[in-house]
């Protein structure tokens, strides 16, 4: 008999059916699907012949979008397009940097799929550099984030080819020949953007289908499924938090930490992020999970003739309360996009992707670190003549950030 350990929970997120007044706050993302009202999932527009470069120009909605909150509306443009900036494995922003992830074909083997890494400069979408990995690298996420407390990049990354925790000799002999002493499933891991080297904190994995990851200015780790659940993950261990219960036969039993209410998302790439200023969780999922009953009373795929009525292809914004697990709707979104990774600019509280742990090397004044993590500077604040451009500056008991115009 085929046995293995996994680790599961059955919580679902709360969801109040009202919405709430959001402050006006602006979101940047990266986009992963869009949904415009004329049923297209992109907009493209040809801008004529560049005769220098010999190339034809677009204007094109890959890209970084911006999403407005007003009152209780949520409207969307596209900041700027850049075709290259797909991130179908995930994406992440981390100070004034995006890196995506998009997973494709070879091109040495088309048998063979490889991660194509791009580095961007979020301000413009100025190309930074671009990498590519082997499939063996594990760059598949559901969803990544910095984390302001330990100043790392955590992800919830599939891995394949795991051992899972039983011991060979349970296990029966033909489902050892079949190879089930392995399997594949998500796990909490950092990730070193420079490298992308993956360091797996999980001792197993999880088989539940997250849709985002988001660090809390506190540290705390939470993720999102596609039923609705809101979990959080210990830093340390990388598993599931949960609290002890009794069921019905007295028996104790450990459960998620948040109460299940039945709303449900889809199991396709959304974002989350934290507000850093106010401790806010927010959430660009989906109305809906895509199912529901047809005019035979049969219940499955919701139609794709009638999105427009049934709301297949709709995404919102949703604020998360992070202490109850509650989530109320702000609003749906405008062109329906769901985004690869989101953040709010100015109250993100990340840092320099090359900067770890900035130490003032000035007994008597203090550090300067560029964007790329380079000391630039130790001496008096006073005597510091940087150039245009974004700073880390330490004066030994703390850092900030500043921007020289």
């Amino acid at each position: 008999m085929r046995t293995f350990t996994s680790f599961l929970m059955g919580a679902a997120l709360l969801c109040s059916a009202a919405t709430t007044q959001a402050q006006s706050l602006e979101f940047r993302g990266v986009k992963a699907n869009a949904r415009y009202d004329d049923g297209e999932t992109s907009h493209n527009e040809y801008l004529g012949w560049d005769y220098e470069t010999g190339k034809a120009k677009f204007k094109v909605d890959q890209g970084v979008w911006k999403l407005s909150v007003t009152a209780d509306t949520v409207t969307s443009e596209v900041v700027y397009g850049d075709n290259l900036m797909y991130a179908n494995s995930g994406a992440v922003y981390v100070n004034d940097t995006i890196v995506t992830v998009y997973s494709r074909e070879s091109d040495d083997d088309a048998t063979k799929m490889e991660f194509k890494v791009r580095w961007w400069k979020a301000a413009d979408g100025e190309l930074i550099r671009e990498a590519t990995f082997p499939k063996e690298a594990n760059l598949e996420s559901r969803g990544m984030s910095y984390n302001p407390v330990d100043r790392k990049v955590y992800g919830l990354f599939y891995f394949t080819d795991v051992a899972l925790p039983v011991p060979t000799d349970e296990l029966d002999p033909e489902d050892v020949q079949q190879g089930d002493t392995t399997d594949a499933g998500y796990a909490l891991a950092t990730i070193d953007l420079n490298t992308m080297e993956i360091t797996k904190i999980t001792p197993g994995i999880y088989y539940d289908n997250f849709v985002t990851l988001a660090c809390a200015p506190d540290g705390r780790i939470f993720s999102m499924t596609s039923s609705g659940t809101l979990v959080e993950f210990d830093r340390t261990t990388g598993l599931i938090k949960t609290r002890t219960v009794e069921n019905e036969n007295g028996e104790k039993e450990e459960v998620n930490l948040y109460e299940p209410s039945g709303v449900k998302s889809q199991f396709k790439r959304q974002a989350a992020c934290f507000d850093y200023t106010t401790g806010k969780m927010y959430w660009n999922g989906f109305v809906n999970n895509g199912m529901g009953y047809n005019d035979w009373g049969s219940y499955g795929p919701l139609s794709d003739k009638q999105w427009r009525t049934n709301r297949k292809y709709d995404t919102a914004l949703y604020e998360v309360d992070v202490e109850t697990g509650k989530a109320t709707l702000i609003s749906g979104i405008m062109n329906r996009p769901s985004l690869a990774c989101m953040w709010i600019p100015g109250k993100d509280g990340s840092l320099p992707t090359g900067i770890t742990a900035p130490v003032s090397k000035s007994s008597n004044g203090v550090s300067v670190y560029n964007a790329q993590g380079m000391n630039v500077y130790n001496g008096p604040a006073a005597g510091m003549n940087l150039k245009k451009g974004m700073y880390i500056v330490n004066d030994g008991k703390s850092s900030k950030k500043i921007i020289v115009k």
